[in-house]
């Protein structure tokens, strides 16, 4: 019989073997395209996910817009109210018209020229009010009963007396 001499291989048969052993067997397409379909679906979803939130932002942006000129509105509104009121009490703080109430709904009366009185200002100002008094003092009020104060009142007003007199103010005629 005829045979050839062994010879040797450049690969080695029995590791092709064991490589093939240690691999998976491939999935079969059935199973590739079910899970592409779910990773599909996945995608889908989130892009969906993602158009509603973005939605529903610029629905809040409209919203807040809408609400922010509303503000704006409010504010002109109260700006020129706040104006017309600041008129009027500037209209009500007018001395002519103080001065026109005080007469024809209080009954006041200007004083007259033997009624008025100066009264020093604070130390070292040299300042002076005027006051206008219905008589003048010290020139002998009397009431018919006396008005009873504490000692300490008394005392008070005896210092101021006799510490700083109420000058009578000259009238220039």
């Amino acid at each position: 019989m005829l045979a050839a001499p062994p010879q040797e291989l450049a690969y080695e048969t029995n590791l092709v073997h064991k490589r093939l052993a240690g691999r998976k067997t491939p999935r079969p397409r059935a199973q590739n395209r079910a899970r592409q379909k779910v990773v599909l679906l996945g995608l889908v979803l989130l892009a969906i996910g993602i158009a509603f939130g973005k939605t529903y932002l610029a629905v809040q942006l409209v919203i807040k817009g809408y609400e922010l000129d509303a503000l704006k509105q409010e504010i002109n509104t109260m700006q020129r109210e706040n104006e017309r009121l600041q008129l009027e009490v500037a209209r009500l703080k007018a001395p002519e018209r103080i001065a026109a109430v005080a007469t024809t709904r209080l009954g006041m009366v200007e004083p007259r020229a033997e009624q008025l009185y100066y009264v020093p200002g604070k130390a070292g100002q040299g300042q002076q009010l005027q006051v206008a008094a219905g008589e003048p003092a010290g020139k002998g009020v009397e009431t018919t009963a006396p008005v009873q104060h504490s000692w300490l009142a008394s005392l008070s007003r005896a210092l101021q007396n006799w510490l700083d007199p109420v000058r009578v103010a000259r009238v220039n005629s």
